[in-house]
């Protein structure tokens, strides 16, 4: 007899009902994937995991969520389940967004304009391992990687700017910044100065651009 093969487990956080029905419907229909469950906020599916020792093997996740940022979300799950992936499902396709995305752990990032095929291709590339990305979000990419020209040579930061930029890149805000190292604001500034100098910018927009752009957080 031979053993029937685990169907991979996919959950969705999506505030948008009808659109949810219809992933989840088209993930039903395709051969090993299963999809169990649908959340529509961001607290609905902490308490999934508060109460219960169920986990998907990936969880789509959309960024426009009700009263939490799915950046912010994408953050807890890498914390509250590592091991899980994360593919964005969405209708953002903001640069900053899909920059702070890929860097925060996502594997990949998808349109909800995207057609069926193509989604369910991105579900599958992600469980084996590879990144999917919608053509225009993969286009944007290499245009701002083109438009910025070479990754220039910048003088090495210490771990301590890394870790304020690093907060800055998930979008802190100084205050919050100095809560999570047990620091000063004002000690803040000071390496906020530091990373604007060593990265050659001048404001914390074109730091966390740079940051982003050349990988170095």
């Amino acid at each position: 007899m031979i053993a029937q093969v685990k169907a991979t487990t996919i959950w969705i956080l999506e505030d948008h009902e009808v659109f949810a029905k219809q992933i989840r419907r088209l993930i039903g229909s395709e051969e090993g994937l299963e999809c169990p469950h649908h959340f529509t906020s961001a607290a609905d599916l902490y308490d999934k995991l508060k109460f219960s020792n169920e986990r998907p093997d990936l969880l789509l996740l959309d960024l426009g969520l009700p009263r939490r940022d799915g950046l912010e979300v994408l953050n807890d799950i890498r914390t509250l389940m590592p091991e899980v992936k994360v593919l964005i499902l969405t209708s953002f396709d903001d640069r900053e967004k899909v920059y702070r995305a890929i860097c925060n752990g996502a594997s990949g990032y998808l349109l909800k304009t995207a057609d069926p095929d193509e989604i369910i291709s991105g579900i599958r590339d992600v469980i084996h391992g590879a990144s999917a990305l919608s053509s225009p979000i993969a286009k944007m990419i290499l245009e701002g990687f083109a438009r910025y020209g070479p990754v220039e040579r910048i003088e090495p930061l210490t771990g301590r700017e890394e870790d304020v930029l690093r907060y800055l890149v998930k979008g802190l805000i100084k205050k919050e910044i100095a809560d999570q190292l047990a620091i000063s604001q004002h000690t803040v500034d000071m390496h906020l100065r530091s990373v604007y100098r060593k990265l050659h910018v001048r404001s914390q927009t074109e730091a966390v651009s740079k940051a982003l752009r050349q990988g170095i957080v």
